[in-house]
């Protein structure tokens, strides 16, 4: 389940940007990462791409983009030597920025790679969503299920950018162990778990705070809709 987290935890915070222009020092060659996007059945991947960056921290604007797949699912990028860490990234949408959605494709933990001038690098890529991620990790025993509904505020409402989670305790040291994608207008969230009993809760602010308490507690033996969430409840 550790790995199925972080996949989560990078499929919730990525909100892409472009930094700016690829500058080379004078006279310098570029270095350049090339390779193939595949989804999880090994199929090439059109309009899927890259995204490169000078440090571990990837929960910010990308520093370099690569160009979008090709039917084949080739991409190619040019980059200053230096150190970097690359995800790949398939928006079902076709859109180039904005929160990943649970159908968006990622490719989970970054690639560290140390690439010279004139070199080039071949790194490949397999992504997949939340759903497809789940069911890849999961223990063989068990089946996953599906829990959907909506994300509301105290009136209502469906608030957009929210998440929902999930967890065997009320309270959490770190992080929950099940995190959905973010909300869009409609509230709409949905997670796959192990069948079983959890807390859930909801929130706009990433990470939730120390002490966060989920305040739903309920019993799940099969795929449940219409699961309605507050974002940050607070128990009177």
């Amino acid at each position: 389940m550790h790995r199925l987290f972080k996949f989560s935890l990078f499929l919730l915070a990525i909100y892409f940007s472009f930094l700016g222009e690829i500058s080379f020092g004078y006279g310098a060659e570029p270095a350049i990462i090339e390779g193939k996007i595949v989804d999880i059945a090994g199929n090439p991947l059109k309009n899927a791409e890259v995204y490169v960056f000078d440090s571990p921290d990837v929960k910010r604007p990308a520093d370099f983009i690569s160009n979008r797949s090709a039917g084949d699912g080739r991409y190619r990028v040019q980059l200053p030597s230096g150190n970097y860490w690359a995800v790949a990234i398939f928006r079902k949408s076709g859109s180039r920025f904005g929160p990943l959605g649970s159908n968006d494709k990622h490719s989970g933990e970054p690639v560290a790679v140390t690439i010279s001038a004139g070199d080039s690098r071949v790194l490949d890529f397999v992504v997949m969503n939340l759903r497809e991620a789940a069911r890849k990790h999961q223990k063989k025993s068990s089946d996953l299920i599906r829990i959907s509904g909506r994300i509301l505020d105290a009136k209502g409402n469906p608030v957009s950018m929210a998440y929902a989670m999930a967890h065997s305790n009320k309270q959490f040291k770190d992080m929950p162990e099940y995190l959905s994608a973010w909300t869009d207008e409609s509230g709409f969230y949905e997670l796959y778990l192990e069948p079983g009993k959890y807390f859930l809760g909801a929130s706009v602010g990433f990470p939730p705070g120390n002490g966060y308490n989920l305040y739903l507690d309920q019993q799940f033996t099969g795929d449940a809709e219409q699961v309605e969430l507050i974002a940050d409840y607070e128990e009177k």
